[in-house]
């Protein structure tokens, strides 16, 4: 079989959740021997040459296409005319009539998306993002392809501060109706899709491997260990941490801070570690006892619970922290909005090892039963009809 599959941005970047979540659907259509052509967007995934080429030896796809989605600005009468205007009608942005929905699709974009299309014959065309739907609407190379959206998050409550609300979910339903399938990460958004969109709705969770080599390191040198991007709601949350609750701790708790977070994070003391980037998170999950997620807005499945529960690690967490989780309780995860709760779970399980074991135990439960690769795989089958 053959899969058409578009991701903007660039998921060798594993820095953020959504790209973990592309690279482990891509494994998933290479494991099942799919050909796989992949489509991505130079500008919004921040390609160069250079990941183009690491891209096409990772072995991910048989065909890559990086495509720009708008021309140089070298010419810039050219830039104005056939690029310009035409998108600010096309993506409508002009005042008069305005959307209330991020669009993403040039014209110049969706002409060469055209062209892959025609040129092709494709069993499954699996697009990432309500925001890019319109790649297939009124697309006559679409054929007797089977279209599958990837949604990653309920967009209308991601902007719900800066859209009509109203009109942003009218059109996010409309956008996600446009498929055949639709995929959701978390069991409320396939509750709120399902209640309004006539097609099918899965559920389709992160899905990770298990580590090798659980619980080999005896002496743990972090405490605490908190990984984050830098998008406006982890920013948020660290504020609130660091601001609220880091001080009710003792000063002699290492934690460890990971990811680019860290440079929005002003506070230095002898205890925080801070990494901006590592490649490969395994050592240092290992090597810690708990691990935080902060986190009071927001929508979805929090990656780095997912990643912490299957390293059996109890989890601190908000509310919003438990978004998406299948199981809401006897999940490893300690919940509370209170600045102090807050500083007591985590204090809970720093000091009481029977606690500690229990919440470990329910960690690696919840991940084995809802979020381990092989188990994702087969249900991931159904889906494609793969017997």
């Amino acid at each position: 079989m053959k899969v058409l599959f578009f991701m903007p941005d660039n998921p060798l970047k594993k820095n953020a959740g959504n790209r973990t979540r592309a690279l482990s659907m891509l494994s998933y259509f290479k494991s099942r021997n799919f050909e796989i052509d992949f489509v991505s967007e130079y500008y919004t995934g921040r390609w160069d040459e250079t990941d183009i080429i690491a891209f096409e030896q990772s072995g991910l796809a048989d065909n890559t296409y990086v495509i720009k989605k708008k021309p140089s600005k070298k010419n810039i009468l050219y830039y104005l005319l056939f690029y310009k205007l035409p998108n600010f009608f096309y993506q409508n942005k002009a005042w008069f009539f305005p959307l209330q929905f991020p669009e993403l699709v040039t014209l110049r974009f969706k002409r060469a998306f055209k062209k892959i299309l025609k040129k092709n014959d494709y069993d499954y065309i699996y697009i990432n993002y309500a925001s890019w739907a319109k790649l297939v609407e009124d697309n006559p190379f679409v054929k007797k392809s089977i279209k599958v959206i990837d949604t990653h998050d309920f967009i209308t409550a991601q902007l719900q501060n800066k859209n009509n609300i109203g009109q942003s979910f009218k059109e996010e339903i409309r956008r996600i109706s446009l498929f055949d399938v639709a995929l959701a990460i978390s069991v409320e958004e396939q509750y709120i899709f399902s209640q309004f969109c006539k097609n099918k709705v899965v559920l389709a969770p992160m899905m990770l491997d298990k580590p090798e080599n659980l619980h080999t390191v005896k002496e743990k040198s972090l405490d605490l260990i908190y990984v984050a991007s830098d998008n406006i709601h982890n920013q948020r949350a660290a504020n609130w941490f660091f601001k609220d609750v880091y001080p009710l701790l003792p000063g002699n708790i290492q934690i460890c801070v990971i990811g680019q977070i860290n440079e929005h994070l002003s506070i230095k003391a002898p205890n925080i570690i801070s990494v901006n980037f590592a490649e490969d998170l395994s050592t240092y999950y290992q090597n810690a006892k708990v691990a935080l997620c902060p986190m009071l807005t927001g929508t979805g499945t929090k990656i780095k619970v997912v990643e912490a529960l299957s390293y059996g690690l109890p989890i601190v967490c908000n509310t919003r922290g438990i978004d998406g989780l299948i199981n809401k309780t006897n999940n490893g995860c300690l919940v509370s909005d209170d600045p102090v709760a807050f500083r007591n779970n985590i204090m809970k399980l720093l000091t009481d090892e029977s606690e500690y074991q229990n919440q470990a135990e329910n960690a690696l439960t919840a991940f084995s039963m809802n979020y381990e690769r092989e188990r994702c795989y087969r249900n991931l089958d159904t889906v494609f009809e793969i017997v």
